[in-house]
């Protein structure tokens, strides 16, 4: 039939609402109260926008998993929860990876830094996998990635990069041409990370912001 898109699954990486161990470069800004609420908005609107797409979705989450918050996430979005393995960023995502391409054709992964991820940005991302075509990522303007899919996980564009920097999706790039590996690339997104990201999402309505300290 015309018109269907090919399936496609949705990681969505994320942490339980605990003030003081989640968006903590906002906390100077914010105190750890009001990071952990835009955490928790930043969550509420990526878990949206997944239910939105014609993808499967799922958490995948770092620490405790049995959270009040984790609990109210799955059951309302109707999303199992995994635990993410030990190890690095990298060691985590394949590890996700590797585990969801058992039994879906493609894979995206998402974490939930990004409000301005749209359902169109999913569809593009896993239409842009195929057989030629075995990686996509939705670089960050701060030189990292808010979003990777796959077909064909492996541990290459994982290795030795330097997680949290301006480096990340320079050194992936690298990492995949020395394995050969195609890759394509959907737009340049920005994500939540300091306090001028903050502010930038609560100016653009994304998230209603929370109070700043004193």
């Amino acid at each position: 039939m015309t018109g269907l898109k090919p399936p496609f699954h949705i990681a969505i990486f994320c942490r339980s609402v605990v003030a003081g161990q989640v968006k903590t470069r906002l906390i100077p800004t914010y105190a750890a109260e009001g990071a952990a609420r835009i955490y928790a908005q930043l969550v509420e609107r990526t878990l949206q926008t997944v239910r939105q797409s014609s993808a499967t979705a799922s958490l995948w989450v770092a620490g405790d998993t049995q959270h009040a918050s984790v609990i109210d996430w799955a059951q309302r979005f109707a999303l199992p929860i995994s635990s993410q393995c030990d190890g690095d960023l990298g060691a985590r995502m394949l590890n996700c990876l590797v585990t969801l391409a058992e039994k879906h054709e493609r894979v995206l992964l998402v974490g939930t830094d990004c409000p301005v991820l749209t359902v169109d940005d999913f569809e593009a991302a896993a239409a842009a996998l195929s057989t030629t075509c075995p990686w996509v990522f939705a670089p960050a303007e701060d030189g990292g990635y808010v979003l990777v899919g796959s077909n064909a996980p492996s541990a290459a564009p994982f290795a030795n990069i330097a997680w949290s920097t301006s480096k990340v999706m320079a050194q992936t790039r690298n990492a995949l041409r020395a394995n050969a590996m195609a890759w394509a690339e959907t737009a340049t997104l920005w994500d939540v990370d300091e306090a001028a990201d903050a502010a930038r999402a609560i100016s653009a309505g994304l998230i209603a912001g929370a109070p700043k300290e004193h």
